[in-house]
């Protein structure tokens, strides 16, 4: 707007019309979407119209096509488009000075008649890569050498195995300026991303060359452009790879590297995490106990199929909180369903929704049912969910299986099971996984099995060791008390009435006394607690908080323990361990 003014001033012939010099001459744009491109030639001449003056004709600057696609066999709704066709002196000259954008979020599995067209034309192409990463590489070669490009678009590729060609593509071809990475804040309202700005040049970088960048911790409420100036930090575009793109400061790059420095990884040491199974459709191979019974008393022998089961959120630090679950557990080619009846009269409702499932296998037997692993699952092991906030890591040895939100380790190593649960790991493990809405992150495999693992002595393992083993007892006590109060609670209701618990009853031991109790019980099940119950009750309540809050205090000591011991595996300063601290 001010370069706009300076045009407009009196230093400029009459004839001289910067509004129309920057619509015919200056500014193009593409949209598949025949609506947007009205649109914004609308919103273009209500922008610049002024009396008497007559409007541009905007058709040969504002068009429709899809961007990605010149071949209408492949383009979406036919718009193919021809860039170097269209604006022929764009590119005589070229290419573009300065391309914007802020590309379409879709996954390709939903793109799936284009992808043949992708492969054979871009670098940055992957089976899973978003169609966004497609929009980068298009932006950057519309450029002319030295042109800058400016797009508002998902972070996701920064730490995905998708994302890797993407990563690889810019680092080659772009000068990194900008990086502003929003997190998990929501930006566009009603759509769930993780979006990021980044601004570039294209070119390969200089040496030495620092971009800068922000971690936006919240929306500044005014003057984006001078809380960017005021918090964003330099980052050497040589310390991206195409591996996970960890932007942070010097000093926190400079520890993350120490600990990983010269260490064996989780896969070279105990072998890759494995992951759950995939069911296909959990409503028909996943039941409860009460149908596990009920199966069982038609047919004994359906027990052979049936396996203890357990999901992503069901699995907590120190421990894991089963609701009774169980997985109708049939492998390929493994049984004749009608050899169990009463598990074959159970699926058959579901057959039609199970004769759709995207891979090939036998109506009643499981999509992925990850038969290899059967073994390790049986077995005590080190399990965690593929979602988590924190060390969410447990040591299972009831021999359940657990679904395809979840992951195990096939080891049962108390050692590894506190430094898994330490914050040195959770430091490294969290800059790698991909951030998620509500602060977590996605504890894929290709992340969890990097994991630098110390070299110990003996004797460090064995005083290591015990503490997460306590822990893990601490809280599986903890976790009894809690839940065996909460089961009892539903006594209290009237027949008549709803004996579902409120979100304050679930959490019975956070209230803080037996008075708000009692007050949640009337406000849950419009009864009190009966007089004749209610000392006992309170013996109850008061009796077992205070174990709860006794075990968890032990359990904070017990952590605070672990962390000390594996700072010291890791050799870190007093320094290193207050930085470390402050970023977890």
């Amino acid at each position: 707007n001010d370069k706009i003014a300076e045009l407009e001033g009196n230093n400029q012939p009459d004839f001289f019309d910067p509004d129309s010099e920057i619509l015919t001459n200056n500014l193009f744009g593409v949209d598949v979407n025949s609506e947007s491109v009205e649109i914004a030639k609308l919103s273009l001449w209500i922008k610049t119209a002024r009396r008497g003056k007559v409007l541009d004709s905007l058709d040969e600057n504002i068009m429709v096509g899809d961007s990605l696609i010149e071949d209408s066999n492949y383009a979406y709704l036919d718009h193919a488009f021809t860039w170097q066709t269209a604006f022929p002196k764009i590119f005589a000259d070229g290419g573009f000075d300065i391309v914007l954008g802020n590309p379409p979020y879709v996954r390709m599995e939903f793109l799936k008649s284009m992808k043949p067209y992708l492969e054979k034309r871009f670098e940055v192409v992957s089976d899973r890569a978003d169609l966004y990463a497609y929009f980068f590489e298009r932006g950057l070669n519309l450029l002319k050498e030295g042109g800058r490009m400016g797009f508002i678009s998902s972070s996701t590729f920064f730490k995905t195995g998708a994302g890797k060609p993407l990563r690889e593509f810019l680092l080659n071809k772009a000068t990194l300026e900008t990086i502003v990475d929003f997190g998990d804040l929501q930006v566009f309202e009603g759509v769930t991303t993780y979006p990021a700005i980044l601004t570039m040049q294209r070119g390969a970088a200089p040496k030495n060359h620092d971009l800068q960048f922000w971690n936006v911790a919240e929306l500044p409420a005014s003057n984006f452009r001078a809380t960017f100036r005021a918090l964003a930090g330099p980052y050497p575009q040589t310390a991206l790879t195409a591996g996970s793109w960890e932007l942070e400061s010097p000093a926190l790059r400079e520890l993350r590297a120490k600990i990983r420095e010269g260490k064996q990884t989780l896969k070279e040491v105990y072998g890759s995490p494995l992951r759950g199974v995939v069911t296909g459709l959990n409503a028909a191979f996943v039941i409860d106990t009460a149908t596990k019974e009920r199966l069982c008393a038609q047919d004994p022998k359906s027990v052979e199929l049936l396996k203890p089961f357990l999901e992503g959120k069901d699995l907590k630090r120190w421990r894991a909180e089963p609701r009774g679950l169980w997985i109708i557990y049939i492998a390929k080619n493994r049984i004749a369903i009608d050899d169990f009846p009463a598990i074959r009269d159970w699926l058959l409702p579901f057959k039609e929704k199970l004769e759709k499932r995207a891979t090939k296998q036998e109506w009643f037997e499981l999509q992925q049912p990850q038969e290899a692993y059967s073994g390790p699952f049986s077995k005590p092991k080190i399990s965690y969910p593929h979602f988590s906030s924190s060390q969410l890591f447990s040591f299972e040895n009831t021999g359940a299986f657990s679904n395809d939100k979840s992951y195990f380790i096939p080891s049962s190593d108390k050692f590894l099971l506190g430094l898994l649960n330490s914050s040195t790991l959770w430091l490294i493990a969290s800059s790698m996984a991909p951030a998620v809405r509500g602060g977590y992150h996605e504890l894929r495999v290709q992340y969890m099995e990097t994991l630098p693992i110390p070299a110990a002595t003996d004797k460090q393992k064995a005083a290591l060791a015990p503490l997460a083993e306590t822990c893990q007892t601490h809280a599986e006590a903890r976790y009894a008390l809690q839940e065996g109060l909460r089961r009892r609670i539903p006594d209290l209701c009237p027949p008549e009435r709803d004996s579902k618990l409120n979100t304050k009853l679930k959490e019975w031991w956070l209230l803080p006394d037996f008075a708000a109790f009692r007050a949640n019980v009337k406000k849950c099940f419009k009864a009190d607690v009966p007089l004749s119950e209610r000392t006992d009750w309170e013996d109850w309540i008061t009796h077992d908080k205070a174990e709860i809050h006794r075990l968890s205090g032990e359990i904070t000591k017990l952590e605070a323990k672990i962390n000390k011991q594996v700072y010291a595996l890791f050799d870190l300063t007093d320094d290193e361990i207050t930085l470390l601290e402050a970023n977890i």
